[in-house]
């Protein structure tokens, strides 16, 4: 007997099982989501830890690469009457700027470092000093407020206040604690280090055949014009990167150096301290003034409330003078991204990736950014043509 089927039937019970079965599926990858990625953490951990030497040496090698690049195309070969074969020119080049970076290491070693460290024991020793200020400072306002409103402000303020010193305590322990383990792993982080400049100087060294390398291997893989179009972007990518990281590191530097001489000219306490936080913080895009004001003018706040407001007044012109001029003049249109994109860099990368997100996030979406750009031509481009 002969047995009829029914086509359309049996299409839609062929949906129905292959619904079903990528429903099992998905439930199933959701469930064991995370051991996979607890088990590719482990995996990606243990491959870094291995690494780090090269990955910290690749990373000093893109750092230093500017200031080769300068004094190979721009110092040594302008000197009269020197001339220099390629790789002589590039050797030395790489030797004076490991000479800069060995001298400023070592200044910062003998005169910032031990500064530092005394301005942050001082604001630990002062640290009880500072609670019983705030508490009574605390204590004054509700009393103050009590009598006039005759509300017992004490006893709903109370509770929020033992939790934020609670919260408070279990932070200072988790910093201490993770303060030990990086005491502890010092003297492993300073062993990758030393490789790391090792490694980083063969990179700056062989960066040129490198390059070749890399050239003839996407040759190899692609064709010559994918290739091309490839290594284009690489090349508008390093330039993004380099102009933000170095227009960024000079105006921060800057920045900080001006407000070490204007809280030292106030005659602020921890000057020093205070003015590196406003440099580094200054790194970050917009939010990065913001951040790094919050804890100077706390710090300042305890020591005297007036010196908080100048500082305060001080920082804001700073900033101002920064956004206004400063950064213009350093980095001009390096990334060529609008404000709104910049804040929304900044903020999602800091959510995803903490600080770091925050730095990288506006070079990011730059690239991104000029990513679509090129699709939009590219369809653009077609549509005219097919038209």
């Amino acid at each position: 007997m002969k047995i009829n089927f029914d086509k359309q039937y049996l299409k839609y019970s062929l949906y129905a099982f292959l619904t079903i079965a990528l429903s099992v599926v998905f439930l199933y990858a959701v469930k064991y989501s995370g051991a996979f990625f607890l088990f590719l953490a482990r995996i990606l951990g243990a491959t870094s830890a291995i690494l780090s030497p090269f990955i910290i040496g690749v990373s000093i090698a893109y750092l230093l690469n500017p200031s080769v690049r300068f004094f190979g195309e721009k110092f040594f070969i302008k000197i009269r009457g020197l001339k220099l074969k390629t790789r002589l020119r590039n050797n030395l080049s790489i030797a004076t700027t490991y000479l800069i970076l060995i001298v400023f290491v070592i200044s910062i070693a003998i005169y910032i470092v031990p500064q530092i460290a005394q301005n942050m024991r001082d604001i630990a020793l002062r640290a009880p000093e500072y609670v019983r200020f705030s508490t009574e400072a605390i204590n004054d306002l509700i009393k103050n407020v009590e009598y006039r409103t005759g509300y017992d402000v004490k006893a709903q303020i109370t509770p929020v206040i033992n939790n934020i010193i609670n919260r408070t305590t279990e932070i200072v322990e988790h910093a201490i604690n993770n303060l030990l383990l990086g005491i502890a792993s010092v003297t492993s982080g300073i062993f990758n280090s030393i490789l790391g400049l090792v490694v980083a100087f063969y990179l700056l060294q062989d960066k040129n055949s490198i390059k070749k390398g890399v050239t003839s291997l996407l040759e190899l893989l692609f064709k010559h014009s994918t290739a091309k179009k490839i290594e284009s972007f690489g090349r508008e990518v390093d330039n993004i990167f380099t102009k933000f990281l170095v227009g960024r590191a000079l105006d921060s530097f800057i920045i900080g150096c001006i407000c070490f001489i204007g809280l030292s000219l106030l005659n602020i306490r921890y000057a020093l301290l205070l003015s590196i936080i406003v440099g580094i913080t200054n790194m970050i895009p917009y939010f990065g003034p913001f951040i790094g004001a919050i804890p100077v003018i706390i710090i300042t706040f305890f020591d005297s409330p007036i010196n908080a407001l100048w500082v305060a007044l001080f920082i804001l012109a700073l900033q101002q003078f920064d956004g206004l001029y400063l950064g213009p003049k350093i980095m001009g249109d390096s990334v060529g991204v609008r404000p709104f994109w910049i804040i929304f860099s900044v903020i999602v990368g800091g959510r995803l990736f903490g600080v770091i997100g925050m730095f990288l996030g506006v070079p990011i979406i730059a690239i991104i950014l000029s990513l679509v750009s090129k699709f939009m031509d590219s369809r653009r481009s077609q549509k005219s043509k097919a038209q």
